[in-house]
């Protein structure tokens, strides 16, 4: 049976945009739903409400909460809202072919300094130490992780080289964790030389923020991952929605 999980970023609870966002996650027939900035509890739940969809809330150290919406009966969830995140980091267990299949969605810490990209390098470690509970079982890990591949460039109209510094690009400590950990980047993976981008700084600059990480098990199920890109998403968040299919 293949599954697809989507990541999202609603932009601080989705707001007025919530019909909108609900018509970008619908048309990418997605099976269970990561929300990042999931700020109202009340506009989580409208969203799953309309999308026929089981509401799970993680509550977060800050205003900034995590949800799984879900078409699929969620077995059992956890919030791990660990002392070392901004935020959270929110477990749901689903049935998948008759395994059981752990998704976990956090949103790391934001900023643009070196000492920002320090922080959420901690917060992975910490996230880190979680999932290796589940060594010996599918799983994945996705959201707004703040930061960048070591391999990515960024696009559109770079600032100045004295600049750099201060948009923590030189500084990507959070992704080589997760590589070294075995865990894969489903997007890079499958599109090597696509970009891939998902948010768009003031600058403007490009980057790609939003990942979905899956475990080598899980990983040899991959099919396809792709960013939505239509006119919809682009005007729902200030985030473009990331898809993963797994067979």
């Amino acid at each position: 049976m293949p599954l697809r999980i989507l990541s999202y970023n609603i932009w601080y609870g989705g707001q007025d945009r919530l019909p909108l966002i609900a018509d970008v996650i619908k048309q990418q027939q997605p099976d269970a739903v990561a929300l990042l900035e999931a700020n109202s509890r009340s506009h989580a739940q409208q969203l799953a409400d309309d999308l026929d969809m089981q509401l799970i809330f993680g509550e977060a150290n800050s205003a900034f909460h995590v949800a799984w919406i879900s078409r699929l009966p969620i077995v059992r969830w956890e919030n791990h809202r660990l002392p070392e995140l901004y935020k959270t980091l929110l477990e749901v267990e689903l049935s998948w072919d008759g395994s059981p299949l752990c998704l976990f969605a956090t949103h790391l810490h934001a900023g643009r300094w070196r000492e920002d990209d320090e922080r959420r390098a901690q917060e992975m470690h910490a996230i880190l130490s979680v999932l290796r509970e589940k060594a010996d079982q599918f799983h994945l890990l996705t959201g707004d992780f703040n930061t960048v591949h070591p391999t990515d460039t960024p696009g559109s109209r770079p600032r100045p080289e004295d600049d750099v510094p201060r948009l923590a690009l030189s500084s990507r400590l959070v992704i080589p964790l997760l590589l070294e950990a075995s865990y894969i980047d489903c997007y890079r993976t499958l599109h090597p030389n696509k970009p891939g981008y998902t948010f768009e700084l003031p600058e403007p600059l490009w980057l790609r923020p939003d990942y979905i990480f899956a475990s080598r098990h899980l990983a040899s199920h991959l099919t396809a991952c792709e960013v939505v890109t239509d006119p919809k998403a682009i005007n729902a968040s200030d985030h473009l929605p990331i898809w993963a299919e797994f067979r």
